[in-house]
């Protein structure tokens, strides 16, 4: 057989069909205009309102990240940090409040000056016979002020900084008060704490686990005798009419004590505004004894103004007293 032989270009019956119908069920091209997309497509697979829903696409971590970064301004407390959060260990159902040596003086000496008020009115104004009717509580005073050692001598500490009560000292500016409160001292220190007071509560809404490792200020006698353990502190600033309450653990010591290891360590101190003036400054209700600066960043300049007004009023309160 040749190889130009016709046999070659021959198939079956069945082939040939086989192709036709190949050929006739070929897709054909369609056009791409929004107009006829869908017209290729079979009556059950024609166009619906979902062929025009759109999916939103999973957001990525950044995208989170920016969102949580632009919430508003607090609007993260310490109640909702703590929400949902299951505590580990036994829980109270009726918790004890812990109290401070401090407090627990305090309150102590709060009584036995009441009953002491209270014994000597009855004396004043009752007959002998109506004092009678008070044994106990005069036998309790007793109790209470040997327990607080309220008779004691000063110690060295109290005795080395002790000073006579002059007559610029009051109710309001108490005689442990070094230097005088000036207006442009109240004014520095104002501006000082609102500033610090808006950096960390910015801080507290973008990451509270943050800020409460990193906090620029602390307020109360324990949180600030803590800080000036680790040199933390690079201001304390005390209330000028602290409540008199003598003592081992009394406020009086422990404002002596302050101090004195503010003198030791080389941290400045001041006496600037009163407990109501301080609480109001920071927009809180209870009354605010001292406060301790532990990050001055963002308010350099004012700090650096509010030290040389400190030597000056301190300057100016030895020539008060010299006379």
């Amino acid at each position: 057989m040749s190889r130009n032989s016709d046999k070659i270009n021959l198939i079956d019956q069945k082939a040939y069909s086989k192709l036709r119908d190949d050929k006739d069920t070929a897709p054909k091209n369609t056009p791409r205009s929004s107009k006829y997309k869908y017209k290729h497509r079979k009556p059950e697979q024609q166009t619906s309102l979902l062929d025009f829903v759109v999916k939103p696409r999973p957001k990525t971590q950044r995208q989170i990240k920016v969102r949580k970064l632009h919430k508003p301004h607090l609007t993260t407390t310490r109640n909702n940090y703590i929400q949902g959060i299951k505590r580990k260990g036994k829980t109270r159902l009726k918790p004890k409040k812990k109290i401070t040596k401090l407090k627990r003086s305090v309150r102590c000496y709060r009584t036995v000056k009441k009953e002491e008020s209270a014994v000597t009115e009855k004396k004043n104004d009752a007959a002998p016979k109506d004092c009678s009717k008070f044994p106990l509580k005069v036998y309790s005073v007793e109790l209470q002020v040997e327990r607080l050692s309220l008779i004691e001598p000063p110690t060295s500490i109290e005795s080395s900084h002790a000073k006579e009560i002059h007559s610029i000292h009051s109710r309001r500016f108490r005689s442990y008060c070094d230097n005088c409160t000036r207006p442009r001292l109240k004014e520095l220190v104002k501006h000082l704490l609102q500033e610090l007071d808006r950096f960390q509560k910015r801080a507290f809404a973008k990451n509270e686990i943050k800020a409460r490792a990193h906090p620029r200020m602390v307020l109360g006698f324990r949180e600030a005798v803590a800080r000036l353990r680790i040199n933390k502190v690079k201001l304390l600033l005390l209330a000028t009419d602290c409540e008199s309450c003598p003592g081992e653990y009394g406020l009086d010591k422990t404002i002596e004590s302050l101090k004195f290891q503010c003198q030791q360590e080389k941290v400045p101190y001041c006496f600037p505004l009163v407990r109501r003036e301080l609480s109001h400054t920071l927009q809180k209700r209870a009354q605010i004894s001292c406060v301790a600066i532990l990050d001055c960043d963002g308010v350099n300049a004012t700090y650096a103004d509010l030290l040389k007004e400190i030597e000056d009023a301190r300057a100016e309160y030895k020539l008060r007293t010299a006379l």
